[in-house]
């Protein structure tokens, strides 16, 4: 009887998930855990700190690298009325609930959406896409990664894109691992108008993240916070102009 109604509630299940914030904002994704996961942790725990890395900050221009399915920037765009950003996401099924997202608020004059990777040389590159939009999707960056589905993305190199689109006051990174390759083959001059920054890191085995620390120092960006995940050498950081 229980495998009975276990199996009736499995083909119950919906396909997608419609979330509504207290705050307004409304969010659709497919009804996988790593696809509703981000979600959570925008609104719910506010795992960018958002309101209050920006509270003093006048930003009229963000840039979000793994945008996902939004829920950064439709949060951000909710915090900050006049601000515009340019959203990069490689995986397509990923991009197309990013775009819903953000008919679905009303931001299409606001956000924009681009059908690729940011990394640190323009080209085309090996991707790992589940196809159900996981957060998890990543450029695939190290040889000893092992993916059961790859496919090929294009991606434009970070200085390229910040040197068309630009300049922008707020960065906001989350890739998977390619933020070492994005941010470490950067000239100091493409953060030059950058006064906030908020990366997650990743473990790798031929980076730290004090590698990343280094590297935007000399950009003039200073660490002013960091969370640490349980999971080894991997977490979130901010960072800000001095």
């Amino acid at each position: 009887m229980l495998a009975a109604i276990a199996a009736g509630r499995a083909l119950q299940r919906p396909a997608e998930l419609r979330f509504e914030a207290r705050s307004g904002p409304r969010m659709l994704c497919p009804n996988q855990p790593g696809a509703r996961v981000p979600i959570y942790e925008v609104f719910a725990e506010d795992c960018y700190r958002t309101a209050a890395f920006l509270a003093d900050a006048p930003v009229s221009r963000a840039l979000d690298i793994g945008a996902h399915v939004g829920a950064f920037a439709v949060q951000l765009a909710a915090l900050k009325p006049g601000v515009r950003i340019d959203c990069f996401e490689p995986s397509e099924r990923t991009a197309s609930y990013l775009r819903r997202n953000v008919e679905l608020n009303g931001l299409g004059a606001r956000i924009v959406v681009h059908q690729f990777a940011v990394a640190g040389h323009s080209g085309v590159l090996p991707f790992s896409d589940n196809g159900m939009s996981s957060c998890q999707n990543h450029v695939i960056t190290e040889p000893t990664d092992a993916e059961a589905a790859v496919t090929m993305v294009t991606a434009r190199a970070f200085d390229d894109l910040v040197s068309e689109r630009g300049p922008y006051e707020l960065i906001k990174i989350d890739c998977e691992g390619g933020e070492y390759d994005l941010v470490l083959s950067s000239a100091a001059e493409s953060w030059a108008s950058t006064t906030h920054v908020v990366a997650e890191y990743h473990p790798s085995a031929e980076h730290s993240f004090a590698d990343l620390e280094t590297h935007l120092a000399r950009a003039g960006l200073r660490v002013v916070d960091r969370e640490d995940s349980p999971i080894d050498r991997q977490g979130t950081a901010w960072f800000r102009r001095a």
